[in-house]
């Protein structure tokens, strides 16, 4: 039991690591404007929906590369149970992203888009691990 919850940890913090990685790179390529704040919320979210259609897709990809890493990770480290656990994963995730949809307004099409994509890409990690 305790190696399964390990194996949990370990995943969602190696595949957090992924999506920190990947989504850096749109920190990059489109920094916030200085005077921008997070609680400034009307402002944030006039800057999200400013963004580019290719920064959106950066953040889609790396949601599904972080819960496909997360996965994989969570397959190897368990030798039982290694979808569901993958899949435990990938809801945590996607409870992250609910999270991030509530707090912060995205474009409908990228809300769906992302929500899609958590638990198949766990579950293909978790697969691939086998």
């Amino acid at each position: 039991m305790a190696k399964n919850i390990l194996a949990v940890i370990i995943g969602v913090i190696v595949g957090g690591l992924v999506i920190y990685g990947i989504e850096s790179i749109n920190m990059v390529r489109f920094p916030w404007p200085e005077n921008l704040s997070m609680e400034d919320k009307e402002a944030f979210a006039e800057y999200v929906v400013s963004l580019p259609v290719d920064a959106l897709l950066t953040v889609i990809i790396a949601h599904a590369l972080g819960s496909l890493v997360a996965g994989f990770v969570c397959g190897n480290i368990t030798p039982n149970k290694q979808i569901t656990l993958g899949l435990i994963c990938g809801v945590v995730f996607l409870l992250g992203g609910i999270m991030n949809l509530v707090m912060i307004p995205h474009p409908l099409w990228f809300m769906v888009a992302d929500l899609l994509v958590f638990l198949p890409f766990a579950w293909l990690g978790a697969r691939l691990a086998k």
